[in-house]
């Protein structure tokens, strides 16, 4: 394994402002004229730089040593997928897991081609059946932030989560977390200066920072480096386990679409609710929680109106849906953050899924499907017409239509790096897998080659 030393040239761009200053002096009553405008502005396309994924590392294990019940181990190793649209593939190296012998987090570097972007992508999948572990969990290698928003935390008994923290830069960084609950945001003791160094990954077990909570969110904030930021969740329910999870960050937005969560038969036969969305705003709100049935036509249940406080995460039970896809859409007067939980069932070899909310794709973005079962692209259509997306594998391309303010989904047969192309709309994707044990979601995510425009004042 090789110590990562990835450059921390994440993103280049230039800010160029100038901003005029004015000083009044009075004279009798008479004030100085004043002369005001607005300075004119130009949307600039930087060239591209080198893009960097990280991904999630092995599975981790927590307390199976007697001697150190905070220990962690490695307990599965990822089955990682990656390519770009480019001849080769991306380059490989692993950031070193602190305090775990042995473990490497895979990161993908791929270098523009002169002044043009190369797409990229790369996603991973874990199966294990350990006795404190057990469950099929998929993960999206992305971008590090200086800002990652987790909203399904689970601290409950039989619920294990741990907390990753990539830096996958070579600059170290440090990191803030806030934790929200019950009584509001909070800083814990000892979390508002944590250090993450450069080229490695840092486990924080989710109990220790969010003691007294059952269900917190966390926000980390990073200064120095961005970092990439994962919760691994599991379930152990009477010695049996109950699922593994991998839950990615996500951004707040007035509008939060999860498309693709599915309902399986046992699921929607079971006398306990197994479907729930979690919300978060930093402001008072009013959100509406809508859930969409494949295909289009009336929401599958009648929209639900909640209150939300700020700083206090909300569940709105959406349990009882007949076995089938669904999308979940979130609309709300303030920003805030969403994702859905959704299980297979609660006997043994049952699993769980937190998918979470995905962005609006408004231009071609690669994605990538690692090894697992089931595996379908979901994309949601939030405009007033249909439309149609293409996926594109090599050669290989197929047409998806999509109904408007509705879903469609499409079976994808092998693991691999596609192209979804939304056709000049703006949609919502992820993917998929599901099995009577297994169940997964993953968003699929802007492209991360392509620069964001920088706005410069002349």
């Amino acid at each position: 394994m090789s110590r990562a030393t990835v450059s921390a040239r994440i993103g280049i761009g230039a800010v160029v402002s100038a901003a005029a200053a004015a000083a009044a002096l009075g004279v009798g009553v008479v004030p100085w004229p004043v002369v005001g405008g607005e300075a004119p502005a130009v949307d600039v396309a930087p060239a591209p730089a080198e893009t960097v994924l990280a991904c999630d590392g092995p599975l981790l294990a927590l307390g199976r040593s007697a001697e150190d019940a905070s220990g962690l181990t490695a307990a599965a190793d990822p089955r990682v997928v990656s390519g770009s649209t480019a001849d080769g593939e991306p380059e490989r190296v692993d950031l070193a897991v602190a305090g775990v012998d042995g473990a490497a987090v895979p990161v993908f570097r791929q270098s523009p081609d002169g002044r043009e972007a190369v797409p990229v992508a790369a996603a991973s999948s874990f199966e294990t059946d350990d006795l404190d572990l057990g469950g099929f969990a998929a993960s999206e290698c992305r971008r590090p932030l200086m800002e990652s928003w987790i909203v399904g935390g689970d601290v409950t008994t039989g619920s294990t989560g741990i907390l990753l923290i990539a830096n996958p830069t070579d600059v170290n960084a440090v990191v803030a977390l806030d934790v929200f609950g019950v009584d509001g945001r909070r800083t814990p003791v000892g979390s508002d200066a944590i250090a993450i160094p450069a080229g490695e990954q840092v486990a924080i077990p989710l109990a220790g920072i969010a003691e007294g909570e059952e269900a917190p969110s966390v926000r980390v904030t990073a200064d120095g480096a961005p970092v990439r930021v994962t919760l691994q969740s599991s379930l152990v329910r009477t010695l049996e386990p109950g699922g593994i999870d991998l839950q990615p960050s996500v951004a707040p937005a007035p509008v939060q679409a999860i498309p693709g969560i599915s309902v399986t038969r046992e699921a929607s036969e079971s006398e306990n609710s197994a479907g729930l969305v979690r919300l978060l705003s930093t402001s008072d709100a009013t959100a509406t929680v809508t859930v969409l049935p494949e295909g289009g036509g009336s929401p599958a249940r009648a929209p639900e109106q909640v209150a939300l406080t700020a700083d206090q995460p909300m569940s709105v039970d959406i349990g009882g849906l007949p076995e089938g896809r669904y999308t979940v859409l979130v609309e709300s007067d303030q920003p805030l953050v969403a994702a859905a939980w959704q299980a297979t069932g609660f006997g043994a070899g049952s699993d769980y899924a937190w998918y979470a909310a995905a962005p609006a794709l408004d231009a071609p973005t690669a994605f990538a499907v690692p090894d697992g079962p089931g595996a379908r692209l979901s994309v949601y259509n939030p405009g007033d017409e249909d439309t149609a997306v293409s996926i594109t594998r090599g050669d290989e391309s197929q047409a998806l239509e999509v109904p408007a303010g509705g879903f469609a989904s499409v079976e994808l047969a092998e693991a691999g790096v596609f192209v979804l192309d939304p056709g000049g709309s703006a949609v919502h994707a992820s993917v998929g897998f599901e099995s009577g044990s297994a169940l997964a979601g993953l968003p699929v995510e802007r492209d991360a080659a392509a620069p964001q425009d920088v706005r410069v004042y002349p």
